[in-house]
């Protein structure tokens, strides 16, 4: 009955695919087809991983000759082996979490949000309703911020953290058209100093760049400062003074109480070249501010130690890392500690236009991502007064946003409205 019922409906996908001339639709009806077509393939992503589910623990596969069940699966989708094996540990994940099947058996949820939410809920089943929630309020970067905040809420969180750390690697090869590549794996918290030593040293290469009339993207001066880093003409004085060590130094060193990680910074004495350009002079100066790496956590979870669900302790888009991880770093002159219970994000405000510090942390916290529902961009976000402060709208964290440039526009100049609605943002058309 059901295979029947299935063989009917690709008959009838496959009429509707052979009429479909979408360039002759009003966008409005291709707008209607787009959603109507996703949420088929969400049931069918969904019938296909129930099945897988049955195929393995079946081994139906062995008398069709495959060596496995995720090859059986690969074969029949004409997937990798990799997506298989991903499917069908999603697939057995399911099995124990009733909540997350029936939403996706309903059609709520792609296989995607399904592999996010059953991978973190199996490990903190209290957060099954709340991921399922997030999954259809939110777009997926979103999603997955909140899975890894709920899998760090549960068992096994330091455990994961060392097992990461074990298998820290640095790979490079060279591609075929002679450009050297890289491929890393590291611990979350040496990760981030790692980006924002690049970062701090790109915003410098790049300010010089630009003076000089560069149109160049950013991502190239990420580059340049990476060599200037890793030449020694990323050096500059660390916060009190002391002058940094080269760049090389082995950035988990601090954790195990070895030497302090290298300062991101630029070149000092005359001779210095720029490792980017080969300029005469290095990129800025020795007194450059150093990178900093903020983490967040609640003060619960530092009194405690650990986090429990709801509770957070991470790197503002890096992801979690564990309390003890976070007690180490504390004292390192180049990382900053925002404990939530410190400053009460929920009641800070400012009676003027400019956004303080510490709101400022706060609304970055609070809005890693542009509000706007089904937006990602999370570079260059701009700061918006939700109810126009030349209106009277006020300098608090519940009045502002922060929004990309497009969607900035949109409100700021073609009266879009942006409005929160039970915590969650909502961006309508004017009219």
């Amino acid at each position: 009955m059901i295979l029947s019922t299935l063989t009917k409906v690709a008959a009838d996908l496959r009429t509707v695919l052979s009429d479909l001339e979408p360039e002759r639709l009003e966008g409005k009806d291709a707008a209607a087809l787009l959603t109507a077509f996703a949420e088929v393939e969400r049931l069918a992503a969904t019938g296909k991983l129930l099945a897988a589910r049955r195929v393995e623990s079946s081994n139906v596969w062995r008398a069709r000759g495959h060596r496995s069940a995720a090859e059986h699966v690969a074969e029949t989708t004409g997937t990798g082996l990799g997506p298989a094996l991903d499917a069908l540990t999603t697939a057995r994940r399911l099995a124990a979490l009733p909540t997350t099947e029936d939403a996706a058996r309903d059609g709520s949820l792609s296989e995607r949000q399904l592999q996010v939410i059953a991978d973190a809920a199996s490990v903190t089943p209290g957060a099954e309703q709340e991921l399922i929630d997030a999954a259809q309020q939110q777009p997926m970067n979103l999603l997955k911020l909140r899975a890894r905040r709920a899998k760090a809420a549960g068992d096994g969180h330091a455990q994961r953290y060392e097992q990461i750390r074990a298998k820290r690697f640095l790979k490079h090869w060279t591609d075929r058209d002679g450009a050297v590549r890289f491929d890393a794996r590291l611990t979350p918290d040496a990760g981030a100093l790692v980006i924002a030593a690049i970062k701090a040293q790109a915003s410098r290469i790049e300010a010089d760049a630009r003076r000089a009339g560069s149109t160049e993207p950013r991502r190239v001066f990420d580059a340049d400062a990476l060599v200037a880093l890793a030449t020694g003409g990323g050096r500059s004085r660390a916060r009190g003074g002391a002058t940094g060590r080269p760049a090389g130094t082995d950035p988990t060193s601090h954790t195990r109480g070895g030497a302090r990680p290298a300062r991101p910074g630029v070149g000092t004495g005359p001779s210095a070249k720029c490792a980017a350009c080969g300029g005469d002079e290095p990129h800025g100066v020795s007194t450059a501010a150093p990178a900093v790496v903020h983490v967040r956590v609640d003060h619960a979870a530092l009194v405690r130690g650990s986090v429990e669900h709801g509770e957070i302790c991470e790197i503002p888009g890096i992801g979690p890392i564990p309390v003890e991880v976070a007690r180490r770093l504390a004292s390192d002159s180049i990382l900053s500690v925002l404990v939530t219970d410190g400053v009460d994000v929920t009641t800070v405000a400012h009676l003027g236009r400019t956004i303080p510090a510490d709101l400022r942390r706060a609304l970055m916290d609070r809005d890693p991502t542009c509000v706007v529902p089904g937006c990602t961009v999370a570079e260059a976000l701009e700061i918006d007064h939700v109810h126009p402060f030349a209106d009277g709208g006020e300098t608090t964290l519940s009045n502002l946003a922060r929004l990309c440039h497009w969607h900035h526009y949109l409100k700021t100049h073609r009266s879009y409205r942006l409005r929160r609605d039970d915590g969650v943002w909502v961006f309508e058309p004017p009219g």
